[in-house]
């Protein structure tokens, strides 16, 4: 008797069984693969701004820490409240301030530069990272401007200038010292949609007054801590008793806006979710207490 060899083949049926796994399969792996890809790309952007914040911390920190203050009767330190209102009413202070800077500074001959005081000014602004303006797609950037020493020393340290320094819509301090720079090159972080300072002065050994400064009403809806001058909120200058005291340390925060948020600030208009909403659900808080070092002479 003769065998017959028989031929194992699939059926159509077991082809096309196999195939609907494999594209189910394939289909998983892909949906699975875009969440990775989503959750990495947040997470990546998130620890990438708040590296940049920590940066900008401690730039802020070095500076405040090292403020000159003098009783002169001049302004020496001015931090006024203010608001972005678009895209979102944003919490900000913008600073204008003479600190000690620690390295040294030359001109364009390679010769040191005496003197190591600069005045520096900070503002928050939401524009352009390539250029500073308003155009093209925007983002939430702190500006740091610096003076060098030589011009700090004669343009705006003298007397007539510190009767009252630039506020805090001001562009500019003295001639040609941009805040945000020539075409924004005054850039420090991005991604910063909060600035906010809380100060305190010395504790004068009292129970029943505060040292955390705060001033607010109807008419004066802003705080301005203010040493020196005819406007001084804070110092011996200060009309308020338990102001008249020099500062003591200051509570710093920022709040980061993740890169998906600040999409998400751009297109705000056609979004179902408000500003407020999105700084809530995409953005960190970095806080830091400063403590003023130099004393007023």
């Amino acid at each position: 008797m003769k065998g017959s060899n028989k031929i194992r083949a699939f059926t159509l049926i077991e082809i096309m069984v196999a195939t609907v796994i494999m594209v189910i399969l394939s289909g998983l792996i892909i949906q699975i693969s875009n969440e990775v890809l989503k959750l990495w790309n947040r997470s990546s952007g998130k620890l990438s701004a708040g590296a940049e914040a920590r940066l900008a911390m401690d730039i802020i920190a070095s500076d405040l820490e090292s403020i000159i203050v003098k009783n002169d009767g001049g302004e020496w330190f001015r931090a006024e409240n203010d608001n972005l209102k678009k895209p979102s009413k944003s919490e900000t202070v913008s600073l204008r301030f003479f600190t000690i800077i620690k390295n040294k500074v030359f001109d364009t001959s390679g010769n040191e530069i005496p003197g190591n005081i600069a005045a520096v000014a900070y503002n928050l602004d939401f524009s352009s990272p390539v250029d500073g303006s308003y155009r093209g797609d925007k983002t939430f950037i702190l500006y740091r401007m610096e003076v060098d020493p030589e011009t700090t020393y004669y343009d705006l340290l003298n007397r007539e200038s510190r009767d009252s320094l630039p506020n805090k819509r001001s562009i500019s301090w003295g001639k040609g010292n941009l805040i945000k720079g020539q075409n924004g090159s005054n850039y420090l972080v991005s991604n910063i949609v909060d600035f906010a300072i809380d100060f305190y002065v010395e504790d004068d050994g009292r129970k029943d007054t505060p040292t955390q400064y705060f001033e607010k009403s109807v008419k004066n809806p802003n705080r301005s801590v203010i040493y020196g001058g005819e406007n001084a909120t804070i110092g011996p200058l200060s009309r308020v008793e338990h102001y008249q005291k020099p500062l003591s340390y200051a509570d710093v925060k920022l709040t980061v806006l993740s890169d998906e948020g600040i999409d998400m600030m751009r297109h705000i208009n056609k979004r179902p979710e408000t500003p407020e909403e999105v700084i809530r659900l995409h953005s960190d808080v970095f806080i830091r207490r400063i403590y003023f070092k130099t004393k007023p002479f």
